[in-house]
């Protein structure tokens, strides 16, 4: 009888866990918020992410927004669920962020991608936070976006982990460089 009382509450122990990292993750998911340059803008930028339960793919578009700030471009980083995620047209620039789970990207991110309509002329850039070498979901996401016709010029899997995004910001700038060149 006491070992069921102990499994019971590690069992609800566990679902509490669960269901505050879901909500935390689903809330992050429908922020958004611009980020202005110094001066006129020679460009506009969508940074569209799913944070996870973690939040590393959050900070990881921050790192890129400043970047592309620092460039002179406008940036809308939106949460995948928000409002401003939903019409990439206007834009210069998409980058598209996820977690890894199961090998694939989020549920949210691959349902915004598969209802993105393409917006002409825009260059595109997926990046993931893995778990494993194996886990390639920022492939997963540069070909969904290729198959609607937008070409993807950086495709990007971070790190060992979808627990955070790494503090080595230079990994970052990388992938702005990389998309900018």
């Amino acid at each position: 009888m006491r070992i069921g009382v102990i499994i019971g509450i590690i069992i609800g122990i566990i679902i509490l866990i669960m269901v505050a990292a879901w909500a935390v993750g689903y809330s992050g998911s429908s922020a958004s918020e611009t980020i202005k340059p110094e001066g006129a803008a020679m460009g506009k930028a969508l940074i569209v992410y799913d944070p996870g339960l973690s939040g590393g793919t959050k900070t990881a578009a921050g790192y890129m927004a400043e970047d592309l700030k620092a460039e002179g471009y406008e940036v809308k980083l939106a949460g995948v669920r928000s409002n401003e995620a939903s019409d990439p047209s206007g834009y210069n620039i998409l980058i598209v962020g996820s977690p890894t789970y199961g090998a694939k990207p989020t549920g949210p991110i691959t349902t915004y991608l598969e209802n993105l309509k393409s917006p002409g002329n825009i260059t595109a850039g997926v990046y993931a936070l893995a778990g494993r070498d194996v886990q390639d979901s920022n492939l997963v996401m540069a070909e969904m976006l290729q198959n609607k016709s937008i070409p993807v010029k950086v495709s990007v899997k971070y790190g060992n982990s979808v627990f955070g995004a790494s503090a080595d910001r230079s990994q970052y700038s990388d992938f702005i460089s990389q998309l900018l060149a």
